[in-house]
């Protein structure tokens, strides 16, 4: 029974692993979107094998149709929830899976209570010992999973941050052309893309399932994180382009309504990166998101304004 439930678990997981043409490179960023759902369902493949076979495990050790006909039936709730994530996925309707994993999650949530009650009504030493080690090696095929459908997501992760970076240092290219100082939007660049570089360092030098996790959790190109590693790149490169136009558009007129306007750009943007230098590399807390990007709005409304009136529009 051991043997043949971590071959299904083994199975399960190679079938959820991507191809490594499904990660080749696209010019067009919604693509990556279009692999977040396989790849969060490899991870979910890994554990659900295990949850499959550790209930299935319950149920032929207790050994007791009547006792265990709660737990079957359950059981057959989450394959069909997971059947249909799949198809979800299949179809990457994201929204759809989104409510559907709620259902799956629900319903393990309900195996596994109905898995421990009637253990504890069968209170059986022999049936503890048994699922006991059938858990740890169900587990550890569960992590062997787990460390491939983890390379996937980190691999994409990488992959996106990348593409990310050729973009910003295609815009820079072309705004140096416009005559625009682009140091300090390079800066940021350069910065983030030595965080990346130290990212992808650490994703392939992990050799199991915690090293993986302890990888993609080191940092997030935008917001992501929980812990103290978001280099918040959407804000700061969006302040500094801003910044490079202005420096630009402030030397076109010197009427004090013009540079009103300068003062008032200029003021957004100051506001915007002092709010940006607070958040640091933690999280977004309460309203600090969308008042930086208020300013970052803000600036960008006047700068647009300023450069109406510098090419005599407005």
């Amino acid at each position: 029974m051991q043997t043949r439930l971590q071959y299904a678990a083994l199975i399960a997981c190679a079938m959820m692993v991507l191809p490594s043409a499904a990660f080749a490179d696209s010019d067009n960023k919604s693509q990556y979107a279009t692999k977040q759902l396989p790849v969060q369902l490899a991870s979910m493949t890994c554990s659900n094998a295990y949850l499959d076979g550790y209930l299935g495990d319950v149920v032929t050790a207790i050994n007791n149709s009547t006792t265990t006909a709660t737990l079957s039936t359950d059981i057959t709730k989450t394959s069909t929830d997971f059947g249909t994530l799949q198809s979800d996925a299949s179809a990457n309707n994201t929204a759809q899976f989104r409510t559907d994993v709620k259902t799956y999650n629900a319903d393990s949530k309900t195996a596994n209570l109905e898995a421990h009650s009637e253990l504890k009504i069968v209170h059986s030493r022999t049936v503890n010992t048994t699922l006991k080690s059938d858990a740890s090696q169900l587990r550890s095929t569960e992590n062997t999973c787990l460390f491939v459908a983890k390379q996937q997501k980190a691999n994409l992760k990488g992959e996106m941050y990348d593409h990310v970076m050729a973009r910003a240092q295609n815009m820079t290219e072309k705004m140096q052309k416009r005559g625009m100082n682009t140091d300090e939007i390079n800066k940021v660049i350069g910065n983030a893309t030595a965080k990346i570089q130290a990212f992808e360092l650490a994703v392939q030098n992990a050799q199991n399932s915690t090293q993986i996790k302890a990888a993609l959790d080191s940092f997030c190109l935008y917001n992501g994180c929980k812990t103290s590693e978001n280099f918040h790149f959407a804000a700061a490169s969006a302040i500094q382009v801003d910044q490079a136009r202005l420096n630009v558009l402030a030397v076109k007129n010197s009427t004090t309504s013009y540079q009103a306007l300068v003062n008032q750009a200029q003021l957004d943007l100051g506001n915007a990166q002092t709010a940006l230098n607070q958040v640091g590399s933690n999280k977004y807390q309460g309203t600090q998101s969308s008042d930086i990007w208020n300013d970052i709005k803000a600036a960008a409304d006047v700068i647009h304004q300023l450069q109406q009136i510098a090419n005599h529009k407005h």
